[in-house]
């Protein structure tokens, strides 16, 4: 199945136990659910990556609470974002999806699997950590002291951590250029989003052994070698405690390596849940 990548999605509401979610879908196949990382609106995910992805599964992209229309009162933890997943999964009766986690979405994809795992038929842990202490202390540092660097200048180093480049304004057209269409899709990361990821994620306890060999499901890790916000070691700690998952590593790309080769990382995806054999 070939989908127009020009094509305008429809961004899509859906009332949900607790509150509501902001979502789009896409394609054909097995379902799969996507949770973006910090800061992340569905701006960030790759338009060639999302449509490869829709070539051989529905592809459900959602809002974390309070980016675009997501709202909840689950309680404020990564395992409340868990637990808005979980309510939207409900709400659109979605069978036995695959959950994809991408940096702050694979720490709420942990809770899913410590929690949930039997509601999965899969899982993507995409350039996430078990821990925060294997986060980058520089990033940390950059994220708290956000309020005192010019906006601009803050977003060019960002995006420098981000990609492992240096070149910014090119990276920021990466990203800008790539992004997939949606209509009337113009939301941002504001400060309320911004002020509840930054409690979340610091309050994070992180997934221990225990909790990670609960996931009774396939795993596909995947990180880049040159990845400046988590450090490579995270990746082991999956491998070493999820009994039925495979690692695999990009040699370039940094944290948003899936930006630097979108058709590789879909394929990977796919030939994991799909084609086993390949």
């Amino acid at each position: 199945m070939v989908i127009e990548m020009n094509f305008e999605l429809t961004y899509n509401v859906v009332k949900t136990q607790n509150g509501q979610a902001g979502y789009t879908k896409l394609g054909a196949g097995p379902n799969l659910v996507m949770i973006v990382g910090y800061s992340g609106t569905l701006f960030h995910w790759n338009r060639s990556f999302i449509h490869k992805l829709a070539e051989s599964f529905t592809v459900y992209l959602l809002d974390n609470r309070y980016i675009g229309e997501s709202t909840s009162s689950n309680e404020s933890s990564i395992l409340g974002l868990a637990h808005d997943v979980i309510d939207f999964i409900d709400a659109l009766q979605i069978d036995k999806p695959i959950i994809f986690g991408w940096s702050m979405g694979g720490m709420i994809t942990q809770e899913l699997l410590a929690n949930y795992s039997e509601r999965f038929s899969g899982a993507v842990l995409l350039a996430t950590t078990p821990d925060n202490r294997l986060v980058s202390q520089d990033f940390v540092e950059l994220i708290k002291n956000q309020e005192h660097i010019p906006p601009h200048e803050f977003k060019m180093q960002l995006y420098a951590t981000f990609f492992s480049e240096i070149d910014s304004e090119k990276i920021k057209l990466t990203i800008k250029d790539g992004a997939i269409l949606i209509k009337d899709y113009d939301y941002r990361f504001n400060f309320e989003a911004k002020q509840f990821q930054d409690a979340v994620v610091a309050s994070w306890q992180g997934s221990s052994a225990e909790n990670l060999s609960r996931a009774r499901i396939p795993v596909l890790v995947m990180r880049a070698r040159n990845d400046l916000v988590i450090d490579g070691r995270a990746a082991e700690v999956f491998i070493d405690n999820i009994n039925d998952s495979k690692l695999v590593v990009y040699p370039t790309g940094g944290h948003f390596f899936l930006h630097k080769a979108p058709l590789q990382v879909a394929n990977d995806v796919a030939n994991f849940f799909i084609n086993p054999s390949i």
